[in-house]
């Protein structure tokens, strides 16, 4: 009995550390965003643009998945932007406002998330690439983690809408991630496959977010806003289900022009310039469906779910 409350006592105090140490670098940070608005108070908006999220809740809260459909419209855009369209719990795919141009992009984690320096991570317990699109190039990425990512050309448009999909293929050892691209009405573009070491059976998390990446003052002057029309997700069954609510999220800064919601019917976010504070909108939000069920049409020709 002793030892059971000795460790209890421990795990609280290991608790009550994490959390100190959480919150102590979180004011660190905090502190660095002070000291750089302050540094360029001559700007007309803040130095930079938040990090603003959308997650997506399942339609049923009993069923797995195995497939994500999500779609963007991008209204506006500022160099140095990641459109994140399809996030889940090991990963995301999207396209990017790059300085080198217009691109797609798609990472997945080494195991538990990796390490911040890529080679540290043991060879057995990295994302594996199986396939990359012959326009595009795969390689390593760290700094937040670790793990693969695959880079292609990609030149979407501002005002088009473009369709992506993650499906995930579970195995006796490891899973399989796909993902594809398209601009809506044309053929699918798949843009890389990867193993990982993790054995999953469904696919979870699903959320989308725009993040100003270079913070350098200019990227902060000007708003980028995208729309999300139509989102579902495909069950264990093959059976898919669109996607009505969601809530909205800002990265934890002090700064705070940034939200998402619902606008004509549409989930959007935006962020930067004279865009609204986060605080000044609701945080939870839903669309109204039409009546017609969801469908992906069509599918990626090497679409091939492995169902129950």
């Amino acid at each position: 009995m002793k030892t059971t409350r000795t460790i209890t006592a421990l795990l609280i105090l290991v608790g009550l550390c994490a959390g100190i140490h959480a919150a102590s670098r979180r004011e660190t940070r905090h502190d660095r965003i002070r000291k750089k608005m302050k540094a360029m108070s001559h700007l007309k908006y803040n130095f930079f643009a938040p990090s603003v999220h959308i997650s997506y809740k399942h339609p049923d809260p009993k069923a797995k998945y195995l497939a994500y459909y999500n779609e963007i419209r991008i209204e506006k855009t500022v160099k140095h932007t990641y459109f994140c369209t399809i996030g889940f719990d090991v990963g995301y795919f999207g396209v990017q406002d790059h300085g080198s141009g217009h691109l797609a992009i798609f990472s997945v984690w080494d195991k538990g998330g990796g390490k911040n320096r890529s080679s540290d991570v043991d060879q057995a317990d990295r994302t594996k690439v199986l396939f990359t699109n012959s326009k595009a190039k795969s390689s390593r990425f760290g700094g937040e983690g670790s793990g693969a990512k695959t880079m292609m050309p990609y030149a979407w448009k501002v005002g088009k809408v473009y369709k992506f999909m993650v499906l995930l293929t579970p195995l006796e050892k490891g899973t399989i991630y796909t993902a594809w691209v398209a601009e809506k009405g044309k053929a699918w573009e798949k843009i890389a496959s990867y193993q990982t070491v993790m054995t999953k059976k469904e696919i979870r998390g699903f959320y989308s977010f725009l993040e100003d990446y270079a913070r350098n003052g200019e990227t902060g002057q000007k708003p980028r806003l995208a729309f999300y029309p139509d989102h579902g997700a495909m069950t264990t069954t093959g059976k898919w289900q669109r996607i009505v609510n969601g809530s909205g999220s800002i990265a934890d800064d002090v700064i705070q022009n940034g939200h998402s919601g619902v606008m004509n019917n549409t989930f959007y976010s935006q962020s930067g310039a004279d865009t609204a504070d986060y605080k000044t909108k609701p945080r939870k939000f839903s669309i109204t469906p039409p009546k017609t069920k969801f469908k992906v049409d069509p599918l990626p020709k090497d679409f091939e779910p492995k169902k129950k």
